[in-house]
């Protein structure tokens, strides 16, 4: 995979946590509507911060997705996006809007029209 590519497989279903980990080549990560539960970790490297995109809005549609960065603080920060706008989604209650600390985490829930955030532990 080349430098900021994508990985994407439609045809897997997940069945329990998914564990993405950001290096300098593999930088983003377009959520599947499966990925109910996302573990992401960055590298140290210069260019090692990730981007998680989030499933359209509407295909997720009265799904919850909990994303936790178990060790934030010790890697790069983990930014995560809309997938409708390619902006950053704003609904942390942090200035910052990264997860970027130990055990960083949100759980957010599609209602079609736009992502509510339900709880959030966003240092």
């Amino acid at each position: 995979m080349g430098s900021g590519e994508e990985r994407r497989n439609e045809d897997v279903v997940a069945k329990g946590p998914k564990f993405i980990t950001f290096t300098n080549t593999y930088t983003s990560y377009q959520m599947l509507v499966s990925d109910h539960i996302l573990s992401v970790t960055s590298g140290t490297g210069e260019d090692a911060t990730g981007i998680v995109t989030l499933p359209a809005v509407g295909e997720a549609i009265g799904k919850f997705y909990f994303i936790v960065a178990p060790t934030g603080a010790t890697g790069n920060d983990v930014s995560i996006y809309e997938k409708e706008t390619g902006a950053e989604y704003a609904g942390f209650d942090s200035d910052d809007g990264d997860l970027d600390a130990d055990d960083d985490h949100i759980l957010l829930f599609s209602d079609g029209s736009q992502w509510r955030t339900i709880f959030n532990g966003v240092a």
